[in-house]
């Protein structure tokens, strides 16, 4: 029987396996595909844009390929800047925990409360023991100074 881990199900992940040739022209497939539909085409659209709107219309000079690239990638940083989530500060990665790491934390911190909670009540009790022993004293020296008069 197999132990059930709740805080992680199994997942079916489908893998592209390159073997051989033939995996290494699917991966440079792959990779021109996603080259020109995130990089090349945005490049060429914003280029003819500005060709049609801007140097047709106004004294802007006409740009080339390369232009209309750099002008998506300005677009695309402008754009990462703008969404950024606020206030986030990072200086370093944390991996999670696993179940026996917090198990651990949760158990020393349980005892170093036991230990806290044992000595508070040793204190407390140390002091009422001090003060009854105080009273039963004062209490001796009454009963002596009342024979001695």
């Amino acid at each position: 029987m197999k132990p059930k881990n709740k805080l992680k199900p199994e997942k079916k992940v489908k893998m592209i396996e390159i073997r051989g040739i033939g995996g290494l022209l699917k991966l440079g497939f792959i990779g021109i595909c996603l080259a020109a539909g995130f990089g090349v085409f945005p490049g060429f659209a914003l280029m003819y844009l500005w060709n049609i709107l801007l140097a047709a219309n106004t004294q802007v000079p006409p740009i080339g390929i390369v232009q209309g690239l750099l002008l998506y990638g300005i677009c695309v940083v402008i754009y990462m800047l703008r969404n950024r989530p606020k206030f986030s500060i990072s200086c370093g990665s944390f991996s999670e925990l696993s179940d026996e790491e917090l198990e651990h934390i949760i158990a020393k911190a349980k005892l170093d409360a036991e230990k806290r909670m044992t000595m508070s009540s040793f204190d407390i009790f140390q002091s009422k023991l001090e003060e009854l022993e105080k009273t039963q004293k004062e209490e001796k020296q009454e009963d002596k100074d009342k024979k001695e008069v």
